[in-house]
């Protein structure tokens, strides 16, 4: 019984939860351009977001929580509708900057989805903007600029014009989805389904416009599938099991380490490298994040003080 109790425990630690979750997340951009050597974008998707639906449905199957959904007000599925739509902009920007830039680019311009969160909540949550958010949004602005003009300010010459404003706008379309969902009171595990079915309905009819469905080969099967369980089906299970049983506080600070998760494998998978340029914009980028968090702290204890 003690044993028992003991791996009960250890599952819902968010030192184990964490790590595994991380390396799905950080697996992204570098599965992604692999399989973007076989299958485009529109393609990548329709499977990645198929294989979704298909899971959840299987587990509604044996928990039975699907009716919930014929309850629910029509304001309601509208908001899931737009998530939905967010949620396959962000795919679709990000898998096309994949097709046009450096993995490792593209990473780095899509991790400015913080600053786009926290932007687009002062008219969406009518969010303040204090003084640590706004040294956070010109660290993110600082290292956008560096990573596009590779330090040569007076001669700016992107990498690919369009792959960059890609990886931008899937940034933006990030931070709307994260703005939108918040305002969602639904059960989380039928509102990602229908996200997720939205986002698959979207992917057949970008297919049918622009591309056309084939059968991928095992390999690009196994690859899609990854995508699947790794950002839509394990992944949000294990999130929102770190979020349940863990301060929201502790679980924020692992995700810091995603970029650097997404870089390794970048590395590893890919064989790209950044050069001095591009660690200093990444840095930017990346520690843009952290500083939001330390200002927070700063005032609650400032607060405290002033309360004591």
């Amino acid at each position: 019984m003690r044993k028992e109790s003991e791996k009960r425990e250890v599952s819902k630690s968010p030192f184990l939860l964490m790590p595994i979750l991380l390396l799905m997340w950080g697996s992204l951009a570098a599965v992604s351009k692999l399989l973007l050597n076989h299958l485009d974008s529109y393609q990548v998707m329709f499977y990645m977001y198929g294989i979704g639906v298909i899971s959840f449905l299987a587990i509604f199957l044996v928990k039975g929580r699907l009716s919930a959904l014929f309850s629910w007000k029509l304001s309601e599925l509208v908001l899931l509708l737009l998530c939905g739509t967010f949620a396959f902009l962000y795919d679709f920007f990000y898998l096309k900057s994949l097709e046009r830039i450096p993995a490792v680019e593209a990473s780095m311009l899509n991790y400015l989805f913080p600053i786009f969160i926290v932007l687009l909540a002062i008219p969406i949550h009518k969010e303040k903007l204090n003084r640590y958010k706004m040294i956070s949004v010109v660290m993110g602005f600082l290292g956008t600029l560096l990573l596009l003009t590779k330090g040569d300010l007076a001669n700016i010459n992107f990498t690919n014009f369009r792959g960059d404003l890609y990886a931008v706008l899937a940034a933006v379309s990030w931070g709307l989805f994260t703005n939108f969902i918040k305002k969602n009171q639904k059960d989380t595990i039928v509102s990602t389904f229908v996200i997720t079915s939205i986002a698959f309905l979207l992917s057949i009819g970008a297919t049918l416009l622009s591309s056309r469905f084939i059968v991928p080969e095992r390999t690009d099967f196994y690859g899609v599938l990854w995508l699947s369980m790794s950002n839509i089906v394990l992944g949000f299970f294990l999130y929102f099991r770190a979020l349940k049983y863990s301060p929201a506080s502790l679980i924020a600070s692992f995700t810091f380490f995603t970029p650097f998760v997404t870089l390794v494998f970048i590395m590893i998978l890919l064989g790209e490298r950044l050069t001095v340029t591009d660690y200093l914009a990444a840095l930017l980028i990346i520690f843009s994040v952290p500083i939001q968090r330390v200002g927070q702290l700063f005032h609650k204890k400032a607060n405290g003080s002033v309360v004591q």
